[in-house]
């Protein structure tokens, strides 16, 4: 029998969401190696060298977290799509102003536009978390996005990179604690994912808990079969 056009679009909302996300993604890597390749110095190894190398990898890794998290939520996506979607989705593209940030000698553009992305990111997750209780089935997934939960270094992230931009702005900082700060970057990729990935797991082989509802009122038997009283 053929299936009716909502039930085939939302079908076909996964594959359609899933490559639009890998499509800014393999965008945003692609901006980032052509300004490596185009201006930052890698070698000799210095404080500042080290601390380029750091955002590099924290990009990189910030930008595979990201597709791991629009993809595994996006599997379990089984609606129509709506503008949110894509406004998630394209919030990805905020790593390319971290990206032209990458490798320059002052190092508060760099944290700057990592508050930035950590923020966005965090409304991104809001958004999707969001967007997932509109399916029954998923009405239990926004408490992935908590404080306390995989993405606690997003939640502060955003004014610890801010307060080391103003800062390293004002020259309050030195090199040791900006490639301290930088550090973090790639050392939260990981752990992001790896937490969420836990988390995601566990919330998938979970039943969403059903609202109790009372017991229907038993209905007593029509007159005509109700057995007479002795």
């Amino acid at each position: 029998m053929d299936e009716n056009l909502e039930t085939r679009v939302a079908r076909q909302f996964p594959t359609l969401y899933l490559t639009l996300v890998s499509v800014l993604v393999g965008l945003v890597l692609s901006d980032l190696f052509s300004t490596v390749h185009a201006r930052v110095v890698l070698w000799p190894l210095t404080m500042e060298t080290t601390r380029t190398w750091s955002q590099i990898f924290g990009n990189i890794l910030a930008v595979l977290s990201s597709w791991v998290t629009y993809s595994h939520l996006g599997l379990l996506r089984n609606r129509l799509p709506t503008v949110w979607d894509t406004v998630d989705a394209v919030l990805v593209l905020v790593t390319i102003p971290l990206n032209s940030a990458v490798g320059l000698h002052e190092g508060a553009s760099w944290f700057f536009w990592a508050a930035a992305f950590t923020l966005l990111g965090l409304t991104a997750v809001k958004i999707n978390l969001w967007q997932a209780t509109r399916e029954e089935s998923l009405r239990h997934l926004p408490r992935i996005g908590r404080f306390g939960g995989p993405y606690t270094f997003v939640w502060l992230g955003a004014p610890g990179y801010l307060a080391v931009a103003v800062a390293s702005h004002l020259h309050l900082t030195t090199p040791l604690l900006e490639l301290a700060v930088a550090a973090t970057a790639p050392l939260a990729g990981v752990l992001v994912t790896i937490l969420f990935m836990r988390e995601w797991r566990e919330a998938v082989r979970q039943r969403p808990e059903i609202i109790p509802t009372s017991p229907p009122q038993p209905t007593s038997a029509p007159p005509s079969l109700q057995r007479p009283r002795a």
